[in-house]
């Protein structure tokens, strides 16, 4: 008797020494059935396994035609790997309705499904796939208690911050200065160039826009107004706030993360040492002085962009150009941008310092955390500008 092409049998019997690549050939038994397996049994061909395990048409046993003999005398070599992949290949048939017994294993491979037994491991899933549909109802769902979860934790943040800065305000001599100065210097002057090079170029696009667009109307002039409420109002502070965000709000997280990983934040509980008052606060209060003076460097730097674009497109100078923004813009534009640095600050503060302290003992938590930390603080921010924008024009403002 000889099989197919994968030929792992001669008409003699023997083993064919030159067939490595792992295959299964099902066939009728007088007293129910018989499944040869043959080939390398190996880690390195656990996918083209698993191909062939999923192909198998078996069908369910049936009372008194459901003995199932598995054959092993045409495995050339067994690794870990494909004895796991046999022994959830029987338990799965077990679970078809067969009766299903290893048989021709040398006593090496004996020994190994021994071994694998006594450890539980992952088998093969008989289950249907859900529908995309259902999917997206419970990625749906996930999402949702996993934003109302933020929404506790970000407010329980600010609740534990601000008791902490009411005690520091008893007693003044706890507070870290030297801890405050050095996260001003850290998100706040080293961050300037960056931010003026951003506001410059993007003051420079929009008043280019402005200009070409109102030009149609012969109201070229107008662009220096709309440059001016744009910058002032929300082009600024917006800017500042995303790249401080993605700058100061994630070096927050990895900061805070590589000590959650080594453990000193659990040292300094232990030493009665508290990581709010010493990590978070200051790092927020040096975002709170440091992103208004940020967002004001941001705004002049996006109106010089939208000056040197006026004089090289209308031949406007500078001294013309300011006396237009004086006559066309007026001051409550620029308080408007600047009211709502100090809770943008705390936002970013707050989402950085927390997703830092949520980091576990893994390289992987850190990079999943400082991503996170990155999103939420942008997506909130926005969301904060967006609110302060309707509500501030709502009134008038």
């Amino acid at each position: 008797m000889s099989l197919a092409e994968n030929g792992s049998f001669s008409m003699f019997g023997k083993r064919q020494a030159e067939v490595t690549k792992p295959a299964l050939d099902w066939s009728k038994a007088e007293h129910g059935f018989l499944l040869k397996i043959f080939g390398d049994w190996q880690v390195r061909h656990v996918r083209r396994i698993a191909k062939e395990i999923k192909k198998l048409r078996c069908g369910t046993g049936k009372a008194g035609n459901n003995q199932l003999l598995i054959d092993m005398s045409g495995i050339n070599s067994l690794d870990t790997a494909g004895a796991m992949l046999i022994l959830d290949m029987k338990e799965y048939l077990t679970a078809k309705g067969f009766v299903a017994d290893v048989i021709n294993a040398r006593e090496a491979d004996k020994i190994l499904f021994e071994l694998i037994s006594r450890h539980p491991r992952e088998k093969i899933s008989t289950e249907k796939k859900q529908s995309m549909l259902l999917n997206l109802v419970r990625d749906l769902g996930e999402t949702v208690v996993s934003v109302g979860r933020d929404i506790i934790q970000i407010t329980a943040m600010i609740g534990e911050v601000t008791t902490c800065i009411l005690g520091l305000i008893i007693r003044p001599w706890r507070f870290r200065f030297t801890s405050l100065v050095h996260h001003m210097e850290h998100a706040g002057l080293k961050a300037v160039s960056i931010i003026s090079l951003i506001c410059f170029l993007i003051g420079a696009v929009i008043m280019q826009q402005s200009i070409e667009q109102l030009r149609a109307y012969s109201a070229e002039y107008f662009s220096i107004d709309m440059l001016g409420v744009l910058a002032l109002r929300e082009v600024g502070v917006l800017l500042t706030s995303i790249m401080i965000a993605g700058r100061s709000g994630a070096a927050f997280t990895a900061e805070i993360g590589s000590m959650k990983m080594r453990e000193e934040v659990d040292a300094m509980r232990a030493l009665g040492i508290s990581p709010v008052e010493t990590l978070i606060v200051p790092r927020i209060l040096a975002l709170v002085i440091a992103l208004p003076l940020l967002t004001f460097i941001g705004n002049m730097m996006c109106l010089a962009g939208g000056a040197m674009i006026a004089y090289q497109m209308m031949n406007i100078d500078l001294q013309s150009f300011v006396e237009r923004l004086n006559d066309g813009v007026d001051i409550r534009h620029f308080y408007v941008g600047m009211i709502k640095t100090p809770f943008v600050a705390v936002i970013i503060g707050i989402v950085g310092t927390l997703e830092g302290m949520r980091v576990r003992g893994s390289a992987e938590s850190l990079g999943v955390h400082v991503r996170a930390s990155v999103v939420k603080a942008i997506f909130l921010v926005i969301i904060l500008d967006a609110m302060f924008a309707m509500a501030l024009t709502s009134m008038g403002i």
